[in-house]
């Protein structure tokens, strides 16, 4: 079993460490094209875990308001290794602001390996919101949210945008 368990965490710290080169490399990249990259990090409450992963941010139809966030992230706890895939949506709310506040939702696939038996996989549904800098070509953000789905979860997460 302790192999195994080393086994998933390499994958895993693996996949994090493609995951923040490409991301380093399309931030670049997509500046130009209107998408943002970002690196973020921050705690899942409910196993216990400290997460990190990354994202993309891409407005919709060129809407200034709705923007699909695909992200990554893995959260590493003492008895559990969950990894999300998440396809979100959010709303920038109307505020005169200079942050940003937004609301959204998406779907997940909720992989996890814990200690002592097997992984498993399940469809979820995430629910958060979040706020963030307006301006510059590095702003920070920091986003609460709740994964609904057989083994709910509840994070806070934070980081840049480039």
């Amino acid at each position: 079993m302790k192999q195994r368990h080393s086994r998933v965490h390499r994958m895993a710290a693996a996949l994090a460490f493609a995951s923040v080169a490409l991301l380093m490399t399309a931030g670049a990249r997509v500046a130009h094209a209107g998408t943002d990259a970002d690196l973020r990090g921050g705690y899942y409450f409910d196993t216990d875990a400290f997460a990190f992963g990354g994202g993309l941010l891409t407005n919709v139809a060129g809407s200034q308001t709705l923007f699909f966030n695909p992200n990554l992230e893995a959260a590493f706890g003492d008895h559990v290794t969950t990894v999300t895939v998440n396809g979100d949506l959010h709303y920038d709310l109307p505020m005169a602001s200079r942050m940003a506040w937004w609301v959204g939702a998406g779907p997940a696939l909720v992989i996890s390996d814990p200690d002592n038996a097997s992984s498993n996989s399940n469809f979820a549904v995430n629910v958060f919101g979040g706020v963030g800098g307006r301006g510059g070509s590095v702003r920070p953000f920091a986003q609460f949210k709740a994964i609904v789905s057989d083994n709910s979860e509840t994070a806070l997460m934070g980081g840049i945008r480039f």
